[in-house]
């Protein structure tokens, strides 16, 4: 093994698995592609009863998606990569990936095999000239990487069809953040003065939700988020979908525009 080589594994081993150099038992690369489903990070959530983040991972239609439940230092380095937020200072990830880079590696991809007990298990591939090593690690550590190196996230097509659910079934953004909404008729907007049809209503704040933290009031209407018009409640679902950090908000209370900033 060449020098390059043995710095990759004693820095994964020491930094990464925390000193363990675990290899797979099965490599992955011995399966046909067709065993594999790619998969794209969708969204950040968060567990409404355990308040553990959860990652939802979807087929390139946004059909259906894998929630995995990570760790909230994990969910962090991933919304800082679909942020594009640089840290003032290296984090585990960060270095990871100078180390990788330095000696002229690259995550190739990240694979999510199995699980067990409720645990998911992933295979995190990286590549030197001609040289491949294998790794078992978490899947929130691989995702990481993915996003940093732009590498394919594969799952087990098997376990994606026996373990995704329908997008339809994830509760929505909105209802975690603490909003019950629903579309503005005509009769709604005249009982609120207001003068259009085109926004959404907030029916109920959740007692103790962000939204509440951030001034939200049952009856509001919401015009606009991050400047972008608001028609009715699946065009306000649509925006907090694919939202990634606080957002600009205009609503309509009692008579007058106000704005707020929501942070879901």
């Amino acid at each position: 093994m060449n020098y390059g080589g043995k710095i990759i594994l004693a820095i994964i081993g020491l930094i990464f698995l925390r000193g363990e150099m675990i290899f797979c038992l099965t490599s992955p690369l011995a399966f046909s592609e067709k065993d594999w489903q790619e998969v794209k990070v969708f969204q950040l959530i968060v567990d409404p009863i355990s308040q553990q983040p959860v990652v939802l991972l979807t087929d390139q239609n946004q059909e259906r998606a894998l929630l995995i439940w990570i760790g909230p230092f994990e969910a962090n380095a991933i919304q800082s990569e679909l942020q594009g937020i640089k840290h003032h200072r290296p984090l585990t990830h960060d270095l990871l990936e100078k180390v990788i880079q330095k000696i002229s590696g690259q995550v190739w991809r990240v694979i999510i095999t199995h699980s067990k007990d409720g645990i998911y298990f992933a295979t995190l591939i990286i590549k030197k000239n001609d040289a491949t090593w294998e790794f078992d690690a978490r899947p929130s550590d691989s995702i990481v990487l993915a996003l940093k190196f732009k590498a394919p996230i594969l799952v087990a097509r098997k376990l994606f069809q026996e373990m995704a659910i329908s997008l339809k079934e994830v509760k929505g953004v909105e209802e975690i953040y603490g909003l019950t909404i629903q579309d503005l008729t005509p009769e709604l907007a005249q009982s609120f003065s207001f003068p259009s049809t085109k926004g959404a209503l907030v029916a109920e704040v959740q007692p103790g939700s962000k939204a509440e933290k951030d001034g939200f009031k049952g009856g509001d209407i919401l015009v606009e988020l991050a400047s972008e018009a608001i028609t009715d409640s699946d065009s306000l679902k649509k925006l907090l979908a694919k939202s990634k950090g606080p957002l600009p908000a205009k609503i309509f209370r009692q008579g007058q525009f106000l704005s707020l900033t929501l942070n879901p």
